[in-house]
């Protein structure tokens, strides 16, 4: 796009916005920030007090089923939409609209993006380069094609093709927020999307009802999670960006997406930045730890463990709901230690002589605190387990460092390489908090319990703890 198209369609982006019926503070500017390489963004242009209103968008002026699905297509093709996952029905109804020449959204289109660096697009040695990342295997890319040829496909549409559903799903991707259906008081302030469609079914823990939308101007905004001064409010009857605390003028305007990963900042959005390193996540899997137990002594050949022994310490630790396929190692901050509670306690069952383990299995005893399963034997198997997970990427950390120095980088290689070192730095923080664990290990396989005590308190187990649906159990 020329410049003067740039410029010329932000006019009439802003000018429908108006008419539609935006209201945007005098004290707000839409700005070209190409030259920063982040396409358009939101700037103020006076000071604003915290709670101000920045931009008011009446619902109407969201992209949504309930929206814009009545004025495309027949009875058939509305019918068809309605019935597909949320994101699906959003790229169907998207590709339709674009297709009309009076189109209400075409100001709208007209500033959304024409491509995208998200994962979905990179090429396969683009991807091999995120080496043993579990983000690999989020792509979603092949699922998402299936879905289009049987969804999208047989709508007919003159535009369909996989490539352009690809495009249009990762602009929902990137874009979308998921607006409470209802009157409802919470706020939005995460953009939400997948084209694998879990990451766009909103994840909150009272269910509440919401509708997939694309909200014009809301969207505008860039992210940023350290200079985060603004929040997209749902508890009005028209949606409005608000701002979180004072932003003097000159500043720009930023929402956040929440604490993603910068694996997933670049699987959804395409980009990557420091602000979001501290977010960084390593994903261990549950049947790598078990492959290591059984085969060879890998963790130690003291504590190698033979299918009977592994299956009933597995079945506890479904029932004491600890048990998941994979755990998040993350750095350690306010919300809580590197290591999760829930690995701690998994690989504390693994580890349980017969006696303590019997003890728990008869409900005899409840697991003790996340302090006294923080025993050394179980510190020494984490920092081996860890260290086959950091074994499993091609390159090191270091070699990782000394490879960010080169100069002529491709972009997408330099993104790879900053996701997966990110993810060392987190194996290597772990093991740091592993090796720190010096608890005593007389309940583990081959440890001493001299006075011959069941650990932990004693009494009847509550009989709804063990069938809780998915509550993960907190420890201490």
């Amino acid at each position: 796009m020329e410049v003067d198209d740039f410029q010329s369609s932000t006019e009439a982006f802003l000018s429908w916005q108006s008419a539609i019926g935006v209201w945007m503070s005098p004290k707000m500017a839409l700005k070209d920030l190409r030259s920063e390489s982040r396409g358009r963004g939101v700037v103020a242009i006076a000071d604003f007090e915290q709670d101000e209103v920045v931009f008011s968008i009446p619902r109407s002026a969201v992209l949504n089923i309930a929206t814009a699905l009545p004025d495309i297509g027949t009875e058939s093709s509305q019918s068809a939409i309605r019935a597909m996952p949320s994101w699906l029905a959003l790229t169907a109804l998207m590709l339709s609209e674009s297709l009309r020449k009076d189109s209400k959204w075409a100001p709208y289109f007209a500033v959304l993006p024409r491509e995208l660096d998200s994962l979905v697009f990179w090429s396969e040695p683009e991807i091999k380069e995120l080496q043993a990342s579990a983000v690999v295997t989020k792509i979603g890319k092949g699922t998402a094609e299936e879905m289009f040829t049987q969804h999208i496909a047989p709508l007919g549409l003159d535009n369909y093709s996989i490539e352009m559903c690809h495009r249009v799903a990762s602009v929902i991707m990137a874009y979308a927020f998921d607006i409470p259906e209802e009157k409802t008081t919470g706020t939005m302030d995460d953009n939400e999307g997948s084209e694998g469609g879990d990451d766009l079914v909103s994840d909150d823990e009272e269910e509440e009802k919401t509708v997939l939308s694309m909200v014009p101007l809301a969207d505008m905004l860039n992210a940023d999670a350290d200079r985060n001064n603004a929040r997209l409010c749902c508890d009005n009857e028209e949606l409005e960006m608000r701002t979180i605390k004072p932003i003097a003028a000159g500043e720009e305007i930023f929402n956040d997406y929440g604490p993603l990963p910068r694996s997933d900042l670049l699987r959804r959005y395409g980009y990557i930045t420091d602000q979001y390193a501290v977010y960084d996540v390593v994903e261990i899997s549950t049947e790598s730890m078990l492959s290591a137990f059984r085969t060879g002594g890998r963790v130690s050949p003291n504590l190698q463990l033979n299918s009977e022994d592994l299956e009933k310490r597995v079945e506890l630790t479904q029932r004491e709901d600890v048990y998941d396929q994979s755990y998040d190692i993350r750095h350690a901050g306010p919300e809580g230690p590197s290591i999760p509670d829930e690995l701690l306690a998994f690989l504390y069952i693994l580890l349980l002589d017969e006696e303590n383990l019997a003890a728990i299995s008869s409900s005899q005893s409840y697991l003790p605190s996340r302090s006294k399963m923080a025993t050394e034997t179980l510190g020494q198997v984490l920092v081996t387990l860890l260290r086959l997970r950091e074994e499993e990427y091609a390159t090191t950390l270091e070699e990782d460092e000394a490879l960010l120095k080169s100069e002529n980088l491709p972009n997408r290689t330099r993104m790879a390489i900053e996701v997966r070192l990110g993810e060392k730095k987190v194996i290597r923080e772990a093991i740091q908090e592993a090796s720190s664990f010096s608890g005593s290990n007389k309940r583990m396989r081959g440890g001493q319990n001299p006075e011959g005590q069941i650990p932990g308190e004693k009494g009847k187990r509550r009989s709804e703890e063990s069938s809780h649906p998915k509550k993960k159990r907190r420890f201490g």
